[in-house]
Parts: structure tokens; sequence; C-alpha cells
């Protein structure tokens, strides 16, 4: 299966909640997200229906309402229990919109207890996870997440385009795990050369080429 984490969140209203709950206008977050989930239970999307739940778990935390915070966590871990892309999603969400570490790191750890046999679940539970560490300050478990999610050489996935950057840039702007960052960029190229993705492939010699010394990590990795 290929997994893009955002590829499942189309809904305007779900976004513009993010922003409004950004600026502190939590009463207009909470009527988006309550008609945004009105609209996915019209629909009968399972998967945005217990997403808006998770959210507005989220806002009822904020705003310290905690019998109702639990309440909807509960409902949209009820809608799709055993939903990896879901865990997910809101493991990223939790991450960047959020500052939620700890959740999505139990979230993503979920994913790898019920994702043993899809290795791209794998691969992005890792590298979320690490992204999570990383922004708690414990960079050495987030190294050991990179290198997780780059076991038995990125095999499972479909493509290139699988495999995600996203923990090596942020690793690299905290000069850690320089030899893994390279490890895992150079098992990525030989990847994309067995897939013969020639855009993958230059894209990942490119990245190798211009790889940072300690002196100078200050990268962003563009695809």
């Amino acid at each position: 299966m290929v997994l893009s984490v955002h590829e499942k969140v189309k809904s305007e209203r779900l976004y513009k909640a993010f922003d409004l709950m950004a600026a502190k206008d939590l009463d207009a977050a909470e009527t988006e997200l309550h008609a945004g989930l009105s609209d996915a239970e019209a629909q009968e999307d399972k998967v945005l229906a217990a997403l808006f739940y998770s959210s507005l778990g989220v806002l009822y935390k904020i705003k310290k309402e905690f019998p109702k915070a639990w309440k909807f966590y509960e409902k949209a871990e009820k809608l799709l229990p055993e939903d990896p892309a879901l865990k997910l999603i809101s493991a990223r969400l939790l991450i960047d919109v959020f500052g939620q570490f700890d959740t999505a790191i139990r979230r993503c750890q979920k994913v790898l207890e019920i994702s043993r046999s899809d290795p791209p679940f794998l691969h992005q539970a890792n590298v979320t996870m690490g992204l999570a560490l990383l922004k708690k300050g414990e960079r050495t478990k987030a190294v050991s997440c990179l290198v997780d999610a780059m076991q038995d050489d990125f095999e499972g996935l479909l493509s290139a385009s699988n495999i995600d950057l996203k923990l090596v840039e942020a690793l690299l702007r905290k000069r850690s795990g320089l030899e893994e960052c390279r490890a895992y960029l150079e098992k990525a190229l030989r990847f994309a050369e067995s897939k013969q993705e020639e855009r993958h492939v230059e894209l990942f010699r490119r990245l190798i080429e211009a790889f940072p010394t300690e002196e100078a990590t200050d990268v962003k990795i563009q695809m």
C-alpha cells in the first residue's frame, strides 16, 4: 500500500479549524469541527469522521473540558480501532499542529504493533515516531527510529517515492545522526536504482553529493 500521511485529509473544514485553534478562536473552531463531523457522517466517511472526533478531543483538552475530550477520543478509536492510516495521520497532526508528542508516539507504537507485515506503515510509523522524539529532545532515540525506518534496505516499499525524508532533514538540522542519515540516503539511492526510478536516483545522488559536514548542517531537502 502506498501511504502518504496527508493524502486522506481532504476536508477544508478540518484545516480551517486548525487555523482557528492556532489563533485561539476555540468557539469558531468548535463550530467548524462539528459541522465537518456532520458532513463526514453524512458521507459515511469513517476515516474523516474519526479525524473530526479526534480533533474535537484535542479542542476540548485545550479548553480543559477533559470529560468531553475523553469522550471524543473514545469515539474516534471506536470508529476505526485498528486503522493504521488514521493513527499515522493523527500522529502527524499531533506533532505538527498540536505539539502533543507523547500521544503521537503512542499512536506510532500501536501502528508498529498492528502492522508488522506492512512495510509502508512500519516505515512511516518509525519516521513519525522519530520526529516526535526529536521534538521532545530525545535525539538518540530519534536516530534509532531512523535506523528502524530503513530496515531491510526499504524492502517492501513499492517505490522510492514512499521513502520519507522528513526525519533525515530534521536530524540534520539538529546536527544529529550524521552517519545514520548518510547511510539512509545511500540505501535510498540503491533502492531507487533497483526500481529504475531515475528521478529519485538523481535526487538521492544530489543529496549525497551535497551531504553536510559537521560544520555545515543547515540543509533543506526538496523533492
